[in-house]
């Protein structure tokens, strides 16, 4: 019986390890999938916004972000306070992504710059900031960002106009993030 014991812990073990590293995949795909979503995003927002005459800064609207994503970091189970670096990672990035559009449209100007209205742009990262958040949750509950999730993910985001400086901020930024229950 002892034996039997022994075996039937030793198969639950392994099996909640690779359920464990199932959803770890899951979630880390789709971390990557929608973080480089956004970030492509990011162009779409420059065009509108030169095209507008707009200003890549929009405190008001920062802080609208940054209350929409810690409501919905609560929803998603995430300590609030502990996503706010993140957050400030994601937007930091993508106005650095915007800036570096806008640089390129100053040397070489380009009459394809895309101007989808910007509320419709807004609600797409709304759904990708709530993805990313819902992912991070899962991440969390399957083991965490230990090195080798980061240096994966590192690996991962490709998104035109993304420095390596944004990548390691959005990276370290995840180390800090705590679930609330």
């Amino acid at each position: 019986m002892t034996h039997f014991t022994t075996i039937l812990f030793s198969s639950l073990f392994v099996c909640s390890n690779v359920f464990a590293g199932s959803v770890s995949s899951v979630a880390l795909g789709t971390l990557s999938t929608a973080l480089n979503e956004r970030m492509q995003v990011m162009k779409e927002v420059a065009g509108y916004k030169a095209q507008h005459h707009l200003p890549i800064e929009d405190l008001p609207r920062e802080e609208q972000v940054m209350q929409s994503m810690l409501d919905h970091a609560w929803q998603a189970g995430l300590e609030p306070r502990s996503v706010e670096p993140f957050v400030h990672a994601l937007m930091n990035a993508s106005k650095a992504i915007q800036y570096r559009y806008r640089a390129d449209w100053l040397s070489v100007p380009d009459n394809g710059v895309p101007a989808r209205d910007l509320a419709d742009t807004r609600q797409q990262i709304q759904r990708l900031d709530t993805q990313l958040l819902n992912a991070i949750s899962q991440q969390l509950k399957a083991g965490g960002f230990p090195h080798a999730e980061r240096a994966w993910l590192a690996s991962q985001l490709t998104a035109p106009n993304l420095s390596e400086a944004d990548k390691n901020s959005l990276l370290a930024s995840l180390s800090g993030i705590e679930r609330s229950h």
